[in-house]
């Protein structure tokens, strides 16, 4: 079964507030980034950090770039500057966490995502990023309780109910699972490529509930 785990990270606010002496650099790599030609927002954010080597936006900001470049192992030390420059940056430490995974680092993507959640407990993608981290790892009672709980923060999450979906099937909670998967159609459709493969699941629950 296809765990579909979403990289939801964040572009960083370009604060209005920035005197420092690289804010012009600040400013074009935000506009790089939302332009996305990241390979110009990192030579802007370096730029930035070669003037002040303190300000935690700018490497996360970079780490943003060089994750979206696939520079995996360049994303994870930018992260790890930000978040030591700023422990309370819940998003470095959720993309720290998002690179940690890709990584094969699985032990220590789920300690930042609790990281994360530690410092905002109100954020559904995190739950459902540390919901998708204990399936993998085959802790189903964990991944039924973060997955619902990014439920609960936003009912539209749709692949939160898919997480769930496919955890209750795994743990023979057919009736729920055929309920979290008929939610995720609702909501998603097959914006995410998914809709055979639920179908094909949904399938073989009724064939399964046949069979007693």
């Amino acid at each position: 079964m296809k765990i579909f785990f979403i990289c939801l990270l964040m572009i960083p606010i370009l604060a209005g507030s920035l005197i420092s002496q690289d804010e012009s650099f600040v400013r074009n790599a935000y506009n790089a980034m939302q332009s996305k030609d990241y390979s110009k927002a990192v030579e802007f954010y370096s730029k930035a950090a070669e003037k002040q080597d303190n300000f935690a936006p700018t490497f996360y900001g970079r780490g943003l770039a060089y994750h979206y470049l696939g520079k995996m192992n360049e994303s994870l030390a930018d992260f790890s500057k930000a978040v030591q420059i700023k422990p309370d940056y819940h998003q470095a430490f959720f993309g720290r966490g998002v690179t940690n995974y890709k990584l094969g680092n699985i032990d220590k993507a789920r300690e930042d995502f609790k990281a994360a959640i530690n410092l905002e407990s109100k954020n559904s993608s995190y739950y459902y990023a540390l919901g998708n981290v204990s399936y993998l790892t085959l802790k189903y009672d964990d991944a039924l309780v973060n997955y619902s709980k990014s439920i609960e923060l936003d009912p539209n999450n749709g692949v939160a109910f898919y997480g769930r979906a496919i955890t209750n099937k795994m743990t023979g909670r057919l009736d729920a699972a055929l309920k979290d998967f008929d939610t995720y159609l609702n909501l998603n459709g097959n914006n995410d490529g998914l809709k055979s493969e639920v179908n094909r699941m949904i399938n073989e629950i009724h064939s399964a509930k046949n069979r007693k």
